[in-house]
C-alpha cells in the first residue's frame, strides 16, 4: 500500500495533488546500482528528472569514485548533483539544477523492455482509454497483475483491451517464468551496465567501518543482549533526564494556579482556570520533557542506521511468533504513538502478517502512557539505585514497556495459530552504512512531535478537561452553599476576637518590658512566621526561649499570636476542601463514577479513579488531566499542593475503606497495568479501520486488549494486595 501511494504521487493521481514539475530522485553513492533500478522505473514517468547522488562521502571514505559527468550523458544528460544531504553539501547547487531544469526541454533515456512488451505499449497508447495514462503506469497494469493500476485502467473499458493485456503477460510469462522477472531482468541489466561505467573502486573489497561494528551489533548473542541493554538504558534516560525539567514545569503552573486563585474572586471561573484548565492541562504539560526524550532516542535510532539493525535482530528472535522484521519499525513507531506505527505496516508485503502487526502494535507503550507511569511510579514506588547506573523506578517502567512487548508477542503468536495464519518466507533487509546523527535533524523531528503532544493537549486534552471540570462542578447545592458560608462567618469571627485579645496582650508586655532591641523583636516575629506547621511553630518558639529566656512572656505570646493565625489559614483551607470534596460528592461526575465504581473495585478503585479511567477512552493523554481536576476540586490536599502530593494523600471518602489512603502501590500497579495493555485511543482505532478498510478488526483490538487490561490488573490487584502492599 506505501508504494501505492507513493506511485500514485508520481503519477499526479492522488486526490488534490498534480502531476510533479520535476522529481528528485536521491541515489545512494554507496550502493549505486541498486539505486539506479529506482531512476529507470522513474524515467518511465516522462517528467523532467535531477539526480541528487547522496552520501558520496561515505563512498570516498571506501576509496569508491564515482564520474557524475559521465552518468549524466549515459543517462541523456539528466544533471547528476553529488550531495551529502546530513550536512547540507551540495543542496544550493541541487536547488539551481532543478530551477534550471524547468526552463530547458527534457529528453532523457528511457530504458526499452521486450519487443512483445513495447509494442502493446505503442497498441496501448494508441487508444483513447489511455490518453491521460503515462508509460510508467501501464507498465505497472502490464507487470502488476490485480493491481490498482491495473483497475483504474480497466474500470469501465472493453474486453478487447483485458484480452490484450493477457495476451501479453502469457507471453513474458512463458519466456521469462514471472512478471516480476521479465520486468526486473531488463532493468537490472541495464542499471548494472550503467554502474560499470561510471564507478572506479579498488579491486580488493575494503571492509567498512558499518561491516567491523555489525560483526558485534548483530552477533547472535550480543547483538540481542545490546538491543534489550539499549531499550533498558533509554527507559532510564526517560526518567533521569527529564525529571529537574518536570519539577519546574509543575512549579511553573503551580505559581500559575497560586497567582489566579489570589488575583480572582471566588465562583465559578476561578474554579474553570484553577482546577480544569491549569489543573488539568497543566499536567499533561509538565510530561512534555519525558515525551521529548523519549522522541529524541527514537531519532537518534533512525539518523544513525540502527533502525534497520534492529529490524534484523526482531526478525531473528520473534520469526516463531509471527512477527517479521518489517514489523519492528511499525512497532517501534508504536512506542511514540501507535497511529504512525500502525500506518507504517504498509511496508508489509504480506497481508496476513500486516493485520497481525496491526493488531499489536497498540500494545506497544505510547508516549501517552508516559505521564500515568511516571507519576504514580514516582508517587508509590520507592527510590533504590543499583550499581550507581540503574534504579528501581526506572526499572519499573522498563519492566511495564517490556509488559507490552511480551503480551504483544504472545497475542501474535495466537493470531498466528489462529485467524491469520502465515508463511514465513526469507526477510531480507539492506543495511544502511552508519552515520553520525545531526542536530538539526534530530531537533527538528523532537520539536515536531513535541509540538504535535502540546497542540492535542490545547485542543482535544481541553476540551475534555472542561467537560469534566463541568459534570464535576454542577450542581452547586445551595444548602452545601450556605452551610460554608456560615462558617467562614464563625471563623472569621473567632479569629478576630483571639487576635484582638492577645494584640491587647502583646502591648501591655511591650509596654512593661524593655526589648533588647527593634532588630530583635522583627528577628522573633520573621522566625514564627516561617514556620507552616503547628508542631514546627512550637519547636520554633521552644528554641526562642532557649536562646534567650528573659524575653519568655513576649516570645510565648508573639506565638500565640502566630499559631492563631497559622491555625486560621488552615481552616479556612480545611472548610474549604472539605466543603469541596463534599460538592464533588454530589456532582454530576460523581453520580456516573458511582454507577460503574462496582464493575472496578475488584481492581481496588473508587469511583474517582475508574472515570478518570473511563475519561480517557477517547486519548489516553486525558487521564492525568482528568485527575488534576477531580483532585484539584476535591480537596484531598490540605494545601495547595502539585498532583503528585494529592493523590499521595487522597483518601477514599466513603464505604469500608473511608478514611484509608485511596492510591497503595498495589492500587498504583493495577493502573498502570491497565494502562499498559488498554487500547484507549479513538484516533488509533479509527487508523485501524483505515488502513484494513473494515471495523470489525477495529473493534476486535478494541475489546480483546479491555479484555487484556482489566484481567491483567485485576490480577496485579490481587496479587500485591496479599503481599502487603
Amino acid at each position: 500500500p506505501d508504494e501505492v501511494i507513493a506511485a500514485s504521487a508520481l503519477y499526479g493521481k492522488v486526490s488534490g495533488s498534480k502531476l510533479p514539475d520535476a522529481i528528485i530522485c536521491v541515489l545512494d553513492a554507496t550502493n549505486l546500482e541498486r539505486s539506479l533500478y529506482m531512476l529507470l522505473q522513474i524515467l518511465q514517468i516522462g517528467q523532467p528528472v535531477v539526480v541528487a547522488l547522496n552520501m558520496v562521502d561515505l563512498a570516498e571514505r571506501r576509496a569508491v569514485s564515482i564520474d557524475t559527468k559521465k552518468l549524466s550523458e549515459l543517462l541523456g544528460g539528466i544533471s547528476v548533483v553529488p550531495v551529502v544531504g546530513n550536512r547540507s553539501q551540495g543542496v544550493e547547487q541541487l536547488k539551481e539544477e532543478v530551477a534550471a531544469l524547468l526552463d530547458r526541454p527534457f529528453c532523457p533515456i528511457v530504458p526499452r523492455y521486450d519487443t512483445a512488451v513495447e509494442i502493446l505499449l505503442t497498441r496501448l497508447f494508441k487508444r483513447q482509454e489511455v490518453a491521460h495514462v503515462s508509460r510508467a503506469e501501464l507498465i505497472r497494469v502490464l507487470f502488476d497483475a490485480g493491481s490498482i493500476a491495473e483497475r483504474r485502467l480497466l474500470e469501465g473499458s472493453d474486453r478487447e483491451l483485458r484480452v490484450m493485456i493477457s495476451e501479453v503477460r502469457n507471453q513474458l510469462i512463458a519466456e521469462h517464468g514471472s512478471l516480476t522477472v521479465a520486468e526486473a531482468k531488463h532493468l537490472t541489466k541495464k542499471a548494472a551496465a550503467l554502474s560499470e561505467q561510471v564507478i572506479v573502486q579498488p579491486k580488493e573489497r575494503m571492509m567498512t567501518t558499518s561491516e567491523k561494528i555489525d560483526r558485534f551489533l548483530l552477533h547472535r548473542v550480543l547483538g540481542p543482549l545490546f538491543l534489550i541493554g539499549l531499550m533498558v538504558f533509554i527507559f532510564q534516560s526517560i526518567f533521569s533526564w527529564a525529571g529537574p525539567f518536570i519539577e519546574l514545569i509543575d512549579g511553573l503552573f503551580g505559581m500559575v494556579g497560586s497567582w489566579v486563585e489570589l488575583t480572582m474572586p471566588d465562583g465559578p471561573v476561578r474554579s474553570l482556570l484553577v482546577d480544569g484548565i491549569i489543573g488539568g492541562v497543566g499536567s499533561v504539560l509538565m510530561f512534555v520533557p519525558q515525551i521529548a526524550v523519549l522522541f529524541f532516542f527514537i531519532a537518534l535510532l533512525e539518523d544513525s542506521g540502527y533502525m534497520a539493525r534492529g529490524a534484523f535482530l526482531v526478525d531473528r528472535m520473534f520469526r516463531w511468533c509471527g512477527l517479521s522484521g518489517k514489523s519492528f519499525i511499525p512497532m517501534l513507531s508504536s512506542f511514540a504513538c501507535a497511529v504512525p506505527g500502525i500506518m507504517a505496516s504498509r511496508t508489509i508485503e504480506d497481508r496476513k502478517l500486516r493485520l497481525i502487526t496491526i493488531m499489536v502494535a497498540p500494545l506497544m507503550t505510547c508516549s501517552a502512557r508516559l505521564p500515568v507511569y511516571s507519576i504514580l511510579i514516582t508517587a508509590f514506588i520507592p527510590f533504590y539505585s543499583y550499581f550507581g547506573i540503574f534504579n528501581s523506578q526506572g526499572l519499573v517502567l522498563a519492566a511495564l514497556y517490556l509488559l507490552g512487548i511480551v503480551v504483544a508477542v504472545i497475542v501474535s503468536f495466537i493470531l498466528n495459530q489462529t485467524i491469520f495464519p502465515t508463511e514465513r518466507g526469507t526477510f531480507v533487509m539492506e543495511m544502511p552504512s552508519y552515520k553520525w546523527p545531526t542536530f538539526k535533524s534530530v531537533g527538528f523531528r523532537v520539536l515536531n512531535k513535541v509540538r504535535t503532544f502540546v497542540v492535542r493537549a490545547g485542543s482535544v486534552i481541553l476540551a475534555i478537561t472542561v467537560v469534566v471540570w463541568a459534570l464535576s462542578y454542577y450542581p452547586r447545592p445551595s444548602a452545601l452553599v450556605d452551610e460554608y458560608e456560615d462558617a467562614i462567618v464563625v471563623q472569621q469571627e473567632r479569629y478576630q476576637t483571639g487576635r484582638v485579645f492577645l494584640e491587647e496582650k502583646r502591648s501591655s508586655l511591650l509596654n512593661n518590658r524593655l526589648l533588647p532591641s527593634a532588630l530583635w523583636y522583627e528577628t522573633v516575629r520573621d522566625h514564627l512566621a516561617s514556620a507552616t506547621h503547628p508542631d514546627n511553630l512550637a519547636t520554633v518558639r521552644d528554641s526562642l526561649i532557649e536562646t534567650d529566656s528573659t524575653q519568655a512572656p513576649v516570645i510565648h505570646t508573639m506565638y500565640q499570636l502566630a499559631n492563631l493565625e497559622l491555625n486560621h489559614v488552615l481552616t479556612l483551607e480545611r472548610l474549604q476542601n472539605r466543603t469541596a470534596s463534599r460538592m464533588l460528592r454530589q456532582s454530576y461526575f460523581a453520580g456516573m463514577g458511582r454507577a460503574v465504581e462496582p464493575a472496578f473495585a475488584p481492581l481496588g478503585w473508587d469511583w474517582k479513579i475508574t472515570m478518570a479511567m473511563l475519561a480517557s477512552f477517547p486519548a489516553r493523554e486525558v487521564v492525568i488531566a482528568t485527575m488534576g481536576t477531580i483532585f484539584n476540586m476535591g480537596g484531598d490536599s490540605d494545601t495547595e499542593a502539585s498532583l503528585l502530593t494529592m493523590i499521595q494523600q487522597a483518601k477514599w471518602d466513603g464505604g469500608p475503606k473511608k478514611g484509608q489512603p485511596l492510591f497503595t502501590p498495589a492500587v498504583a500497579l493495577s493502573v498502570m497495568v491497565f494502562f499498559a495493555l488498554c487500547c484507549q485511543c479513538g484516533a488509533t482505532l479509527v487508523t485501524i479501520r483505515q488502513e484494513t478498510a473494515q471495523w470489525r478488526y477495529a473493534v476486535f483490538v478494541f475489546i480483546y486488549m479491555t479484555i487484556l487490561a482489566y484481567v491483567g490488573a485485576l490480577g496485579v490487584y490481587q496479587l500485591f494486595t496479599r503481599m502487603g502492599w
